[in-house]
């Protein structure tokens, strides 16, 4: 029988994040945007990045893992490489990823080169972007890669759109397990006028009859696979075939820790004719898991890019779900946890909410997908270290070809030795103050317009057929943003106080909150069961 991979998932080595997809024709500006929450407390956040090349015949690459850091193996280089700034390339295109989970048996986590898997998540989506330069074309080049070399994690969920065609994606991809190499997947267009969101539960259901490769494209095997090894039942070409569930079937904890994020980011933006938050409701607790929600949503305003990054920063604010509330949240009505997703006592286990906005962020961004302007400049990311609410975000252009040394990840891919070898400060061990993860604070306005001079200057050179100085008007902005960021400290509140020059405040109870003390026994933490709930419906709320 199949078990779905979900302790593994949500604690231990793999990540666990969040994506937005908006179309072109749900976004105020009409260009497409791509945001994404790398979700990890092991990763330090840093921007990885690959100058563009050309290779001679015989050339390898080295692949390492992205989670587990341990080299998977080599794969021969392309003739050409673009080049890759963060998860953006110099020909306009960005990928995403949620790491979903899957089938066990289809997992080949960890595993190298001896069975033949060789490419994981993480290095798919660097190689890739070296290598194409539209979203259908990644999405082609992906299964290429995988065919010949293997996948080497569980399934993901991939965000990917281009400023060339202003089309929007969404794959999920799982591997083949110990039965063969290559991949399993489903990629679906997201319509104009719509948005997408996912987070680490896989959404795709139904999808055949996929004949349009303007908005479907598959792996040929996907169906065959599995009725071959008896997880469906039907036919090829049966309508009823669901992709999710049959490699990634919903569980209360893929509806409560994962699809409850989508249904926040729905529910603060969809178009009530498109969507009904309360109608889902109760599969966002987990209490139904037939009452799946839409894919695709219409959004009831056009977005802008701060509404992007206010999405990536809930904590499901005004809502069923809302953590400010519980006893979880202390005097202070943190929306944060430090104690895991799941807690138990005297034999019952109790559940914390997954907030969107989680203090494990390593890296965030939201990428614009500009169209009309050099492929250099097409792909804008706002690009930022740790948890999205609070750390500034410093522009990046998919043709720059460096960062400031405190955003710098080079090659590493946050590998702690890779960092340390190439001369790189700070990682999750080793604190500094030149790591712009370990200094995340606040930005001005200056960024902005600093931004609009370098794209003024850029554009120029273009016109003008520079494009070397172009390219190194984008590098050098991309270097100084970084420098400005780390530069902007918070600095002490009140000078007038010796110690530590600041004003030192602590929160207090409310009242309604030192009433539940009360009522609750001494020996016991301040928690309710929900009535008539399974033992893993059991939460952790008391409402206010």
């Amino acid at each position: 029988m199949s078990i779905r991979l979900l302790l593994p998932l949500l604690f231990g080595t793999a990540r666990a994040c969040s994506n937005i997809i908006v179309t072109g024709g749900a976004s105020a500006d009409g260009n497409p945007m791509v945001g994404y929450n790398a979700d990890s407390a092991a990763l330090h956040g840093a921007v990885s990045h690959w100058p563009h090349g050309h290779h001679a015949k015989g050339a390898v690459r080295e692949v390492f893992s992205w989670d587990l850091g341990i080299k998977l193996g080599e794969i021969p280089e392309a003739a050409e490489t673009y080049n890759v700034i963060g998860n953006a390339n110099c020909q306009g295109l960005v990928i995403g990823e949620t790491t979903l989970g899957g089938l066990a048996e289809l997992s080949n986590v960890g595993k190298d080169w001896r069975n033949g898997t060789i490419l994981d998540y993480g290095q798919l989506i660097y190689i890739t972007l070296q290598r194409a330069a539209t979203a259908r074309e990644a999405i082609k080049v992906m299964h290429a890669l995988t065919a010949a070399y293997g996948y080497a994690s569980d399934m993901e969920g991939f965000s990917l759109s281009d400023a060339t065609t202003g089309e929007a994606w969404y794959m999920e991809l799982i591997g083949k397990g110990g039965f063969e190499k290559g991949a399993l997947w489903v990629a679906l267009r997201v319509p104009e006028g719509h948005i997408m969101a996912h987070a680490n539960q896989a959404r795709i259901t139904r999808f055949l009859p996929c004949d349009d490769e303007k908005a479907c494209l598959m792996a040929p095997d996907v169906v065959s696979f599995a009725i071959a090894h008896g997880y469906f039942h039907g036919e090829a070409d049966d309508p009823s075939f669901s992709f999710s569930d049959v490699y990634d079937p919903v569980t209360f904890e893929g509806a409560r820790f994962c699809e409850a994020r989508v249904w926040s980011v729905f529910s603060a933006v969809a178009d009530p004719a498109s969507f009904d938050a309360a109608a889902h409701l109760d599969y966002a607790q987990g209490r139904n898991l037939t009452n799946r929600m839409p894919l695709f949503v219409k959004p009831k305003a056009k977005l802008t890019r701060a509404q992007v990054h206010s999405l990536l920063s809930l904590h499901y604010e005004d809502s069923w779900l809302s953590p400010y509330a519980d006893v979880g949240a202390g005097a202070e009505h943190s929306p944060y946890r430090w104690n895991g997703l799941t807690w138990e006592y005297e034999g019952k286990t109790y559940v914390n909410e997954r907030v969107v906005g989680t203090q494990y962020t390593a890296w965030h961004w939201v990428a614009q997908l500009r169209r009309g302007v050099p492929k250099p400049m097409g792909a804008l990311q706002w690009w930022g270290a740790d948890d999205h609410t609070w750390a500034p975000k410093i522009p990046l252009h998919g043709g720059a070809s460096a960062v400031h040394s405190s955003y710098d990840d080079a090659d590493c891919t946050a590998r702690a030795a890779c960092r340390r070898a190439h001369g790189l400060q700070g990682n999750v061990r080793e604190f500094s103050l030149h790591s712009a993860w370990w200094l995340a604070n606040l930005l001005d306005a200056a960024l902005t317009a600093a931004l609009v001079d370098a794209d003024d200057k850029a554009a120029r050179a273009f016109a003008a057929g520079d494009a070397k100085g172009a390219l190194a008007t984008l590098t050098d902005h991309a270097v100084a943003a970084g420098a400005a960021a780390t530069a902007r400290r918070v600095t002490a509140a009140n000078p007038k106080e010796p110690v530590c020059e600041c004003t030192k405040e602590s929160a207090t109870f409310s009242e309604a909150w030192k009433a539940k003390a009360p009522a609750a026994p001494s020996e016991a933490p301040p928690t309710f069961v929900l009535a008539g709930a399974s033992p893993t419906w059991r939460v952790s709320h008391m409402r206010l």
